[in-house]
């Protein structure tokens, strides 16, 4: 979209341009995806799952540790514990080693859980960066249609101020009347309230855009208009937030393939060397070692395994609706969005169209106006009447721009 344009000479002559800073969307655009806490926190996230993966690969490992006791169980006449269960003490040293074996569809589970849920992640970051920049660019837009009205009502003004000194002159040399005179005056003051509160409202606007993208800053600063053209053509089948879905659906078949997987037998090898001795004086004479295979089987659970897939069950018939109600709603507004911006395409060169006929009125009748030929209403309502025009040419330039980004949000979602 072009800057609001004024299509009276004089406008561009006197306009003052007070802001010492431009910014543009592109650079909020950038702060809020670098200062965006959500986003820092997905990609912590996806470090610790991958972090996940290796963990449970290192478990797969032998495992090896150091158990070492120091009992001593005295017995006094009649008192004490029984030998036959302390041996009156107990001196052991020892070093274990165990690993799971033969549990291959396991290990394969665990890394594709783990893979599946960096993946989620990281497309969620997707779906959120998108979601991010959409509402930044919507506050952006917002801001620059307060800015440009400020901008355009500040030049009229400042046309005041000169028609001001030009009728007055009139007045003292008796070319206009007094009424004409203080008609401007009227309307002039009105006009510098209109300036001072859109002021205010740019200031809230751009407030507002600050905390979005994460910047302290409280300067009067100027925004410029964006570059803003579709990104591509809406295809569902490519948005991040369909393969969310699709993703919520790889996660269920894999935690269902986990419930079984947890009902196969499990099969572990130990071993361990070391001293384990009753008494302390020949402990040396009680080196040694063991090895063995633990094999264990689940019977019987009380029906968990079916109640543990029955949910995912649920699960996936909830994610099926939001996936399919998704579907739906994506190429209703699709169709809803390109409708509006033809629309808003067609008001536009109607607009455009009324902008020059309100600017050629205008123009007449400030000539006749200095040469006093017409009253001083005639011309202040022309003004209002190309003030009206105007602002609606701002506003539907605003709204075409708000539909392409809604459209961009759509391919990149």
């Amino acid at each position: 979209m072009m800057r609001y344009i004024l299509l009276i000479p004089i406008l561009f002559l006197n306009t003052i341009n007070t802001f010492c800073q431009t910014r543009d969307l592109q650079f909020y655009l950038s702060e809020g995806q670098k200062n965006s806490p959500l986003l820092k926190d997905f990609a912590n996230q996806a470090s610790s799952a991958m972090y996940d993966s290796l963990i449970f690969r290192a478990a797969q490992k032998p495992l090896v540790g150091i158990n070492s006791q120091i009992l001593y169980a005295p017995v006094y006449h009649n008192a004490g514990y029984d030998d036959a269960a302390t041996n009156g003490g107990n001196y052991a040293a020892i070093i274990s080693v165990s690993q799971k074996i033969l549990n291959k569809k396991e290990l394969n589970n665990k890394s594709l859980q783990a893979l599946l849920q960096k993946r989620i992640i990281n497309n969620s970051s997707k779906v959120s960066s998108a979601e991010l920049d959409k509402l930044i660019t919507d506050q952006y837009l917002v801001s620059l249609s307060v800015f440009n009205d400020f901008e355009f009502n500040t030049g009229f003004t400042e046309l005041f101020e000169k028609e001001k000194l030009i009728l007055s002159q009139f007045m003292t040399s008796g070319i206009c009347k007094q009424t004409d005179y203080l008609s401007l005056l009227v309307e002039g003051q009105t006009q510098e309230m209109v300036v001072n509160q859109l002021r205010s409202q740019y200031r809230k606007e751009l407030s507002v855009l600050n905390q979005l993208c994460g910047i302290a800053d409280t300067s009067f600063i100027e925004v410029s208009a964006p570059l803003l053209n579709k990104a591509g053509v809406p295809d569902v089948g490519k948005t991040a937030s369909l393969a969310q879905y699709r993703l919520d659906s790889l996660r269920i078949r894999n935690e269902y393939d986990a419930i079984d997987i947890s009902y196969k037998p499990k099969v572990n090898w130990f071993a361990d060397a070391g001293i384990l001795s009753s008494t302390p004086w020949n402990f040396y004479t009680h080196l040694g070692y063991s090895a063995g295979v633990n094999l264990s089987i689940p019977v019987y659970d009380g029906k968990q395994r079916g109640l543990e897939k029955k949910k995912l069950e649920f699960e996936e018939n909830s994610r099926t609706s939001y996936q399919d109600n998704y579907l739906k709603k994506y190429e209703v507004q699709v169709s809803q969005l390109d409708e509006e911006l033809r629309n808003l395409d067609k008001m536009r060169e109607m607009a455009l169209k009324q902008v020059k006929t309100a600017d050629q009125l205008l123009k007449a009748l400030r000539q006749q106006l200095e040469a006093g030929n017409i009253q001083m209403t005639d011309y202040v309502n022309a003004v209002r009447n190309f003030r009206t025009i105007s602002h609606n040419l701002n506003i539907i330039d605003i709204q075409k721009l708000q539909v392409i980004n809604e459209i961009n949000f759509l391919v990149n979602q």
